[in-house]
């Protein structure tokens, strides 16, 4: 016995599964949806996926359109099957937001009583660029970056090596970062929904993001769990 009953079986789980998580319309292509979903990923396994899905895409329009002389000439692998099973098993078992978080104890963060020159010497020692503020609850109360240096200075606010975080709350604000933006998510979220937050902010708000905060509600007035950059899905994912 071949595999391509059993091929064919795995192909429309795998097309009703994708229908099913992406909510989409019976009258379109799930498969071909998620091949150029993944084509435009910045994680790497997810477009290997659609390089192969393609092609497994084309073998299973063979099989449907000329099924009396495909059967006849060839087997589908053992490889083929195992692909599909594996994309399965990745749509039903996502990475989420807790496997690619760095975690609150690695993070390098900011408090109100740090002195503004002590925040600066990290980001340049460590080659950072935003520094989390958080209170003593360990919820995220700002930011700190280059931009608000940068407004600092336009502001002429003078600073000095006793200036401290708490002097400038105004400026470290989430929302005084006009061309940042910065999310919320629970730990929960699927690591399909953070990439599209990362692709997506600049065409959408014309912003940049950053990065993406977790915390255990999904929302600022949380304490912080841990934070997600975009180098994050790429890294931890491959």
């Amino acid at each position: 016995m071949n595999n391509n009953a059993d091929f064919l079986r795995k192909y429309n789980e795998l097309d009703a599964l994708i229908g099913d998580k992406f909510n989409r319309e019976d009258d379109d292509s799930s498969i071909y949806f998620l091949i150029n979903k993944y084509r435009k990923s910045r994680i790497e396994i997810e477009r290997i996926y659609s390089n192969k899905l393609d092609s497994v895409r084309r073998i299973r329009n063979l099989m449907v359109h000329e099924s009396g002389i495909i059967d006849t000439l060839f087997d589908v692998s053992d490889d083929v099957i195992a692909f599909l099973d594996e994309l399965i098993s990745y749509l039903r078992n996502p990475v989420r937001a807790r496997d690619v978080m760095t975690p609150t104890k690695k993070l390098i963060l900011g408090k109100e009583e740090d002195s503004i020159s002590l925040l600066i010497k990290k980001m340049i020692e460590d080659g950072i660029s935003n520094i989390p503020v958080v209170n003593d609850q360990n919820i995220v109360i700002g930011i700190f970056n280059s931009d608000v240096l940068l407004d600092l200075h336009l502001n002429n606010v003078h600073l000095d090596k006793n200036s401290k975080i708490k002097d400038i709350k105004d400026y470290i604000a989430l929302e005084s970062q006009l061309n940042l933006r910065f999310i919320f998510v629970t730990k929960e979220y699927e690591i399909d929904v953070l990439n599209d937050y990362f692709s997506m902010s600049k065409e959408v708000y014309k912003k940049r993001l950053p990065a993406i905060f977790v915390s255990e509600n999904g929302k600022q007035n949380s304490p912080l769990l841990g934070v997600i950059s975009p180098i994050d899905l790429i890294r931890k994912t491959k």
